[in-house]
C-alpha cells in the first residue's frame, strides 16, 4: 500500500485561505495601551508599541508631527 501524496492547493483554495486569515486578523480585538494602560479597540502601532489614539495624538503633537506649514515661495 502506497501513501497518496496530498493534492496541491488550487489558486482559489489559496485565495480563500488567505482571505479567512486576513478576516481573522481584522476582527475587533481589545488591546492595552503600552503608555497609559487603557484597554481599547482602536489603536496605533508606533515603533512596535501599541498606543491608544489619545496617547498617539499626544506623542504626535509633542514631536511636532502635525501638518507642515505651507511656506511662501520666492517673493
Amino acid at each position: 500500500m502506497r501513501d497518496e501524496e496530498p493534492e496541491e492547493e488550487t489558486a482559489e483554495e489559496r485565495r480563500r485561505r488567505w482571505i479567512e486569515r486576513e478576516v481573522a486578523k481584522a476582527e475587533s480585538k481589545t488591546v492595552r495601551c503600552s503608555k497609559c494602560g487603557k484597554e481599547v479597540e482602536e489603536f496605533a502601532d508606533r515603533a512596535g508599541r501599541i498606543l491608544c489614539m489619545d496617547c498617539y495624538m499626544e506623542e504626535e503633537t509633542a514631536e511636532g508631527g502635525g501638518m507642515p506649514e505651507i511656506g511662501g515661495g520666492a517673493g
